[in-house]
Order: structure tokens, then C-alpha cells, then sequence
């Protein structure tokens, strides 16, 4: 065996706290691959919420490397077996959290070239001044806490920041799995549930049966080529290696950094670099990564960079429907994720200098909900569907809740002043009351679709949307400043325009009798 000059060992030191049906444990790497590869249910105690997605990805990734290289899709192999297959793809020293020898690769830390040490500069003395996590305020989440950090914290704070973090000022460039230096690298996925190790085998799965593909034209990465790109040598002033020299399954780093060990407290430096580590900046994030959806663009392919209002039910039923987005292999439902799969989607959005905040969002699918979206013929028809009742929520907003708004916040003028933003509140308010039901709702309505009862499926959308409009309109009356003199007026001809809008505008709702229309709305449900 090699000689290690390293300390903090992922592969011979129980580093990670876990917690699993015995109570709390601790166990090395291969130890945690073992459980999870035995179907062991576990959880990570240090693990904070927006590392989830980025240790989950890499634990897949390095699963699926060890079977790929293997030649061996079991995961129930003992830690040893997982202990020899890890230092198959890398030397010992790669593993250990510091390295003292820096002309030797550590852990997610690329090695420095001779001479270079003078320019790596103190960086992070806790692991979250390190992690990718930017606020702009010290509120939210608050900055420099984590002073009694254990080796494990540094591990997420390197995962997170070396795999997920995209450009942050000059020097500083970001991973090639997603679409610009300021765009996110999002996690979509079918999954059978949320335990830990149901989800790593589904999506290890995932990544081994669409191995081939990657190696076609079209992605042409490398069979057996660099996996691990911590272990290659990268003075930061050109690309380090073009995509298709790495193996599918490559696990990146983006920065220039290295952990220290200071009388027992560790410390991280950094350096910068004049360009980003991999050369895949025409890629636009399509890199085949099986959790990034990514949409045709008159540039081309092009990875799904998700906005500051998060994971929206917009933005996720065209994903998930829309025929202009490729839904890579893991949102896909396999008959393996059963008849109730849950959609989990995760992301860290980001912005110029700062991070938008951390989103997370799950979807459980019903069971006729899986045949749908695994027929070529339904599966389009539910994304018209979907579109469809998106836009009808935008006529309720602008047509028929804004205008009563503003005539209650107005006083009743003669005419009404559209360009007035003090009815955002409650339109805001709105559009998240129908975020909680829209996908609950669409999976029941699709069903009288189904059965050729799409005016029934209508009506009942536009009772929930005049239900949850109306009950913005009746918090605007009791909490919006009214110019006295001109209160009742304002509130009578708030009501009279909602009423008459929603007339106008709810046709299926209206049209028939009350009790006639299909009345199975999610809250009666």
C-alpha cells in the first residue's frame, strides 16, 4: 500500500455521522455506500438542506463509476469491495480530506503545481464560508457559524462548492453541468420514495442504462476516461481537458482549492484560475446530466436554469409536459419506481454574486397519473392540459381579481389605474394558494378528460380558481387601507367587477346550475 501523507481518510475513517433504525452510527465512504447499496434506510446528521441534491449526485456518480469500471451493476457488495473499487479509480492520497504534500491531489482538491503555493491565499476558516451558499444579508442563514466544524462538514462544503457552484468574479469559474456562470444545476427525478437508498440505486440505474448513449455521437465522451477530476494536475490558465476526454460519469471540480491542517483545525486556501477547469462552454450545460432537464434553443440544447421565484408550478408542469424539453432519464417514470413515484425536485438558484435561495419541491404522481405519463399519446394531450389551465389562472388574475383590486385600492375612480402595484400582494398570495393545489387538482381533472368529460374537468378548475380568488378579494377588504370617505363605494364596486368579470371570463363554472357541475374539488376531496 501506498504511503499517504494525508489526513481526515473518507475510505478508512468513520467520518460521516448517520443516523439509521439503530439509532446514530458513523461510518467511512465505503461504509456508507455499503449501506445505502444494501437498501439500509439512513439519514446524514450533518448534511444541511441545499447539500442534499449535490451528496446525492455524487454518491450516484461514484456508484455508478465503481460498476461501470467494475464491469458489476451489484450494489450489495460489502465496504471492502467498495473500499478497493474507490482506490481503483483513485490514489490513496486522493481521498484523505488534507494532504499535506500539495503537489499531491486530496479530496476534491486538485493538485498544486511546483511553484504555484505563493498564490493560493487564505479562503474559508469554516466550512460554509467555503460551501457555494452566498447571502446577500447575514439573516436567513447566518455566515462563519460552523467553528467546531468536524472533517464531514469540510467534505459537503467541498462536494457542494466543487460540483454545483457556477462564476463568481473573476477567477472564480464554475462547473460545467449547467447552462452559464450564473445559471443552477437543478436535480429532477422520478423516484419510488425519498429514502436515501432507494434513490441512490434508482438513479445509479439511471446513469448505467444510458451509458451508451453518452458515448455516441452527440456527447462522445471517452469509455474509461477521467473519472475523477480532482486527480489530474491544472495550473488554472487554460481548460484542463475537453468533455470528451472524460468518462460519462465524471466527477468535476471548478475551483482551485486546498484544505489545510493547522494544529488540528482546518482551514481551506484557494487560488484563481484564468479560465473555467473543463473546455464545455458551447455545451450550454448539455452535458448528460440525468437530473437536468434541458430545452431546444435557437443556440441549441440548453440546460434549464431556473429563476429566483424557484420551482413553480409554471415552470415545473411545462418540464415536465412541455414538448420542448428533453426530460433526461431520471425524471422519466420507470415501471421500477412503482404505482405511487414521487417527482422530487431540487435547486439552488443563483444569481450575480449572490444565491436566490434554496428550493425544494415533491410531486407524488397517483398511480393512473404513471400511465399517462408513460403513453405517447396521453402524455402529450396532459401537457396541453396543463398549459391550458396555467393560462386560465392568468385570466384570472388580470382580468378579473386585479380590476376589482384596484378599484378597492383606488377608491372606485372612473378609471381604474392598471399600472398600480399595490394589488401585487394579493395576486401573489394567489398564485401560491394555486401552487399548493395545481398539480393535485390537474392529476384528478385529467381523469374526467380521460373519460371525455372535459367540461366537467373545466368547471372545476374555474371553481377553484373564483374560490381562492374571492378569498383574496374578501382579505383585501378587511386589511387594505380604503380612503375613508370613499369605503363603501369601493367595496361595492370592487364586488360588482369581480362578479361581472367572473361571469364573463368563468363560462364552464357558470354555465350550468349549482350542484350540476362535477364538485369534486381537492378540498372536498
Amino acid at each position: 500500500m501506498t504511503q499517504t501523507t494525508g489526513h481526515h481518510h473518507l475510505l478508512r475513517g468513520p467520518l460521516f455521522s448517520l443516523r439509521d433504525a439503530g439509532g446514530r452510527t458513523t461510518a467511512d465512504l465505503p461504509g456508507v455506500l455499503a449501506r445505502l447499496g444494501a437498501g439500509a434506510d439512513l439519514e446524514f446528521v450533518a448534511l444541511r438542506p441545499h447539500q442534499a441534491h449535490p451528496w446525492h449526485a455524487f454518491l450516484v456518480q461514484l456508484g455508478a463509476l465503481v460498476c461501470a469500471r467494475t464491469d458489476d451493476r451489484d450494489l450489495a457488495r460489502p465496504a471492502d469491495a467498495w473500499r478497493d473499487a474507490l482506490l481503483g479509480l483513485a490514489v490513496d492520497d486522493a481521498w484523505c480530506l488534507v494532504v499535506d504534500d500539495v503537489a499531491k491531489p486530496a479530496f476534491m482538491q486538485v493538485p498544486v503545481p511546483g511553484g504555484e503555493w505563493p498564490r493560493y491565499k487564505p479562503a474559508a476558516e469554516t466550512p460554509d464560508d467555503l460551501d457555494m451558499l452566498v447571502t446577500a444579508k447575514n439573516i436567513d442563514v447566518k455566515q462563519h457559524s460552523m467553528v467546531a466544524a468536524r472533517p464531514e462538514h469540510w467534505v459537503y462544503a467541498l462536494v457542494t462548492l466543487q460540483t454545483f457552484q457556477g462564476y463568481s468574479g473573476r477567477g472564480n469559474y464554475g462547473v460545467a453541468r449547467m447552462n452559464s456562470g450564473f445559471g443552477s444545476r437543478p436535480g429532477l427525478a422520478a423516484a419510488p420514495g425519498l429514502g436515501w437508498a432507494e434513490r441512490f440505486a434508482r438513479d445509479v440505474r439511471v446513469w448505467l442504462d444510458g451509458r451508451d448513449e453518452l458515448l455516441d455521437p452527440g456527447y462522445e465522451y471517452a469509455d474509461g476516461g477521467h473519472a475523477l477530476l480532482w486527480t489530474l494536475d491544472w495550473n488554472g490558465k487554460e481548460p484542463r481537458v475537453p468533455l470528451t476526454a472524460c468518462d460519462p460519469f465524471f466527477i468535476e471540480v471548478c475551483r482551485r482549492v486546498r484544505l489545510v491542517d493547522g494544529g488540528g483545525k482546518v482551514g481551506a486556501y484557494a487560488a484563481p484560475s484564468d479560465s473555467a477547469f473543463l473546455d464545455a462552454k458551447e455545451r450550454l450545460g448539455d452535458t448528460g446530466d440525468v437530473w437536468t432537464p434541458v430545452r431546444a434553443t435557437p443556440s441549441g440544447p440548453a440546460a434549464l436554469t431556473v429563476s429566483p421565484g424557484g420551482l413553480t408550478y409554471r415552470l415545473l408542469q411545462d418540464v415536465l409536459f412541455g414538448a420542448d424539453w428533453k426530460r433526461q432519464p431520471a425524471l422519466r417514470v420507470h415501471e421500477e419506481d412503482g404505482n405511487h413515484p414521487v417527482v422530487v425536485a431540487q435547486v439552488m438558484v443563483r444569481g450575480q454574486g449572490k444565491t436566490e435561495g434554496y428550493h425544494e419541491r415533491r410531486i407524488p404522481v397517483p398511480e393512473k397519473g404513471v400511465g399517462w405519463l408513460r403513453s405517447l399519446e396521453e402524455r402529450p394531450r396532459l401537457g396541453d392540459f396543463a398549459k391550458a389551465r396555467v393560462e386560465r389562472v392568468g385570466d384570472v388574475q388580470k382580468r378579473i381579481l386585479k380590476p376589482a383590486l384596484c378599484a378597492l385600492l383606488q377608491g372606485a375612480p372612473e378609471d381604474l389605474n392598471f399600472r398600480d402595484d399595490r394589488p401585487q400582494p394579493w395576486l401573489d398570495r394567489f398564485d401560491r394558494e394555486v401552487d399548493a393545489v395545481f398539480f393535485i387538482d390537474l392529476w384528478r381533472d385529467f381523469g374526467l378528460v380521460v373519460d371525455e368529460r372535459p367540461e366537467a374537468a373545466a368547471a372545476n378548475w374555474e371553481k377553484r380558481l373564483y374560490r381562492l380568488a374571492k378569498a383574496q378579494l374578501d382579505d383585501a377588504f378587511r386589511a387594505a387601507p380604503v380612503p375613508e370617505a370613499r369605503d363603501y363605494r369601493a367595496v361595492a364596486v370592487a364586488g360588482m367587477l369581480f362578479e361581472g368579470a367572473a361571469r364573463k371570463h368563468l363560462r364552464q363554472l357558470f354555465a350550468q346550475d349549482e350542484g350540476t357541475a362535477d364538485d369534486r374539488t381537492a378540498t372536498d376531496a
